[in-house]
């Protein structure tokens, strides 16, 4: 059975920076010159960041399909899986790879950065579209970066730590601009909670009162807060996190569907075929046989 293939930032650049923590390319670069995107599905060790300032194209993540609409601006975290399809010819940006500890090595605090909703794999803040009006700044950032990236100096990856600190900042000041009041905030900070616990426990627990009363909330109060920062209630958004997770243990390892479904907390099956085809709209067994081919 083929797996995806997954890489570490090294995997992606040249061997004078191979013991870099953080990468950083221009993508007319990479699209064209013989620097290395991978072209199929595949899976990191690293975060990255895609800034696509002018270009079109698809951007595939977890198994779902993304326009690419320029200017726009996606996270993708530690081992999801995707893979781009760009239109070569006419796009424009950068793209930054960095391992975990490149960032949280700079903070006081090191869970930081899982504080942060870009880099949670389980969460919804996949991509920022970028507004007419921050264009120009969002795009001096990027270009600072880079820019440090080129020195190579002592200083300049506490400079490039720091630009990436001004970027997720504004972006989520930009987020919060447009809250009417605090009590939005305090559900987005529900919210987050809710994701972290089901990203802890959805392998045990896949039902919404053990969250609920977990964060001393009523199921009802949870899904109205789900509906209203997902668009999903909060057993959609428990039953997509085992799908997913189910879909990766098909695709990527040599477990039987039988071990699949003991490892996600199905003790019947039969009754995991069922779930997965209900949601999946297939099988396990044609998912597999159909992204293996």
């Amino acid at each position: 059975m083929s797996n995806f293939p997954v890489y570490s930032a090294c995997d992606l650049i040249s061997t004078e920076n191979s013991e870099s923590e953080i990468v950083v390319h221009e993508l007319q670069d990479l699209l064209t010159e013989k620097s290395f995107i991978p072209e199929k599905p595949h899976r990191h060790t690293f975060h990255q960041i895609l800034y696509v300032e002018e270009g079109a194209g698809i951007h595939k993540i977890d198994f779902e399909d993304y326009s690419i609409d320029s200017p726009i601006i996606y996270f993708i975290s530690a081992g999801q899986v995707h893979d781009l399809n760009f239109k070569k010819q006419v796009t424009k940006g950068y793209l930054i790879n960095f391992n975990a500890e490149f960032f949280t090595s700079f903070l006081a605090k090191s869970h930081c950065i899982d504080k942060l909703p870009f880099f949670r794999i389980n969460g919804n803040f996949t991509s920022y579209q970028i507004k007419k009006d921050k264009a120009e700044e969002l795009k001096e950032i990027f270009y600072k970066i880079n820019f440090e990236y080129k020195q190579q100096k002592r200083k300049s990856e506490d400079l490039i730590r720091i630009y990436l600190l001004e970027l997720f900042y504004f972006i989520l000041n930009d987020e919060e601009n447009t809250d009417e009041n605090i009590n939005i905030t305090n559900q987005r900070i529900l919210i987050n909670k809710f994701q972290k616990l089901v990203e802890e426990n959805y392998t045990a627990e896949h039902y919404p009162k053990f969250y609920a009363d977990k964060l001393a909330i009523t199921a009802n109060y949870l899904n109205f807060v789900c509906r209203t920062f997902a668009g999903k209630k909060a057993g959609e958004i428990i039953r997509n996190r085992i799908i997913l997770e189910a879909k990766r243990l098909l695709i990527n390892s040599e477990l039987s569907i039988s071990q699949i479904s003991f490892q996600l907390g199905f003790e019947d099956n039969s009754y995991f075929t069922k779930f997965f085809k209900t949601h999946a709209k297939i099988s396990p067994s044609e998912f597999r046989q159909h992204l293996n081919k």
